[in-house]
């Protein structure tokens, strides 16, 4: 029984071994099927259970997340405002129908007295029933004012595809720090399951007299300490999991189970010089600043556009007539030029407005390509130690497995007390909570990576 105990542990700390060298998608060998004095279970049992994927769990993100929502409103607004602009630009045709009484002053109203003629008019009725359209010819300034607001959609789009990626970026690393108190759960389950399998074999060696009690005592104790550690690991879980359905918005108390396991990454190739191109072609963040600056000198053009004329076509067609008689078929057609001359300042401020915003997107795109620079530089450099540390960590658990084996076969013999047991005990816990790191800051670097350069979500939500 206490040899299975300790191939278990071995076992598992191999398959993370094996998981971080290759780089294979294979999960670590399963923990014991009952975990020995778990954490106590909440008195609230959660009325509903999800278990998700990483992709479920970024797509449902992405969902209902309230964030991307809002974001979604504010696109929805810069269309609105696209449209309102374009209606400028349109024919107005409007419909009208009146009817009058009338009774004039005939001497007032030809301004003269009327020898021989009537002094008063009326009453009668007449009326008047048409359309009028109304349509500008020329308008520079209504013009680029309408691009200006197609820039201004698209920089909406882009900056909602900014948004996304900050979410997908959050519930991702959420996601990975989960998965990670989820095997520490697991190895400290098996390290439960050993260090009981170990207090067993030193009652059994003091009641055989081959060792003394104080080892018996040093074997309950570490026993104690992992099964601490293992309360520890199901707290840092179970607050993991509530950070995820917050990110989620999934109904408060419904319990989440990971369907993946931490494993080591496909590691994307290429150097610096590439991952920094695709982050100056991808960032939505530049994508936004490049259409808010083309939103700006379509302003610009516009403000300028004031001082030039502009040309309105404007006409009516209706019948018109005396209640009593037929009526008579009517039109009316008008061109009009209106050249401005004075504008008391408001074209020249509207022009220095236009060229503050081009000039302060010009220093927000310098910042944003350095800073682009400086996330790809720091993702690839982490990616690099980590995948090392990987390396490093799979062997050290392997040794430190090696090492609790002959300690305790030396126990065993009688040749030793069980101290180098417990050493051994603690230097394998320790290889295996740096193993389980080293492919959690694996995982998060190859996050980073790709936030970095724009593709977090079109890599991770696949």
């Amino acid at each position: 029984m206490s040899c299975t105990s300790s191939r278990a542990l071995g076992a598992l700390a191999l398959a993370l071994a094996g998981a971080g060298a290759a780089g294979a998608q294979t999960s670590p060998a399963p923990a014991p099927a009952q975990a020995v004095q778990p954490a106590p279970a909440p008195a609230h049992q959660p009325a509903h259970t999800v278990r998700l994927t990483l992709v479920q769990a970024l797509k449902t993100a992405l969902d209902q997340n309230p964030r991307v929502q809002q974001s979604l409103l504010t696109i929805a607004e810069s269309g609105d405002d696209r449209r309102a602009a374009a209606a400028a630009l349109m024919p107005q045709v409007a419909a009208q129908a009146f009817g009058q009484r009338n009774k004039y002053n005939l001497d007032a109203l030809m301004g003269l007295p009327q020898p021989g003629g009537p002094e008063l008019v009326g009453p009668f009725n007449w009326g008047q029933a048409g359309v009028e359209a109304q349509v500008s010819l020329f308008d520079l300034s209504l013009w680029k004012k309408w691009r200006a607001s197609r820039h201004a959609e698209d920089a909406a789009r882009a900056q909602g595809r900014a948004v996304r990626e900050e979410v997908a970026a959050l519930v991702v690393g959420q996601y990975l720090r989960a998965l990670r108190a989820a095997a520490a759960v697991k190895a400290g389950e098996s390290r439960v399951e050993l260090a009981e399998a170990l207090a067993k074999l030193a009652e059994n060696q003091q009641k055989q007299g081959v060792s003394t009690k104080l080892d018996t005592l040093r074997s309950q104790v570490q026993l104690q300490t992992e099964r601490q550690r293992l309360i520890q690991a199901q707290t840092q879980r179970t607050t993991a999991l509530a950070g995820l359905g917050r990110l989620l918005d999934l109904a408060p108390g419904t319990r989440i189970e990971l369907a993946d396991t931490l494993t080591a990454p496909v590691l994307p190739g290429g150097g610096f010089d590439e991952a920094y191109r695709a982050g100056l072609a991808q960032r939505p963040e530049l994508a936004a600043l490049d259409a808010r600056e083309r939103a700006a000198a379509n302003l610009r053009q516009a403000a300028q556009g004031l001082r030039l004329p502009t040309l309105v076509a404007s006409g009516t067609l209706g019948s018109t007539g005396l209640q009593s008689e037929s009526w008579a078929h009517t039109y009316q057609v008008s061109v009009g030029l209106r050249i401005p001359l004075f504008t008391g300042g408001l074209v020249s401020s509207q022009i220095s407005r236009a060229r503050s915003e081009e000039s302060r997107v010009q220093e927000a795109r310098r910042d944003v390509r350095a800073q682009v620079g400086y996330e790809v530089q720091v993702a690839q450099a982490e990616l690099d130690a980590a995948a090392h540390e990987v390396e490093v960590s799979n062997l050290a658990a392997t040794l430190s497995d090696e090492a609790l084996l002959q300690a305790r076969h030396r126990f065993e013999a009688g040749v030793s007390n069980n101290i180098e047991v417990i050493n051994a005990q603690d230097e394998l816990a320790r290889a295996t909570d740096n193993q389980i790191s080293a492919l959690y800051r694996l995982n998060q670097a190859r996050v980073d990576l790709a936030r970095a350069t724009g593709q977090l979500e079109q890599t991770f939500a696949r």
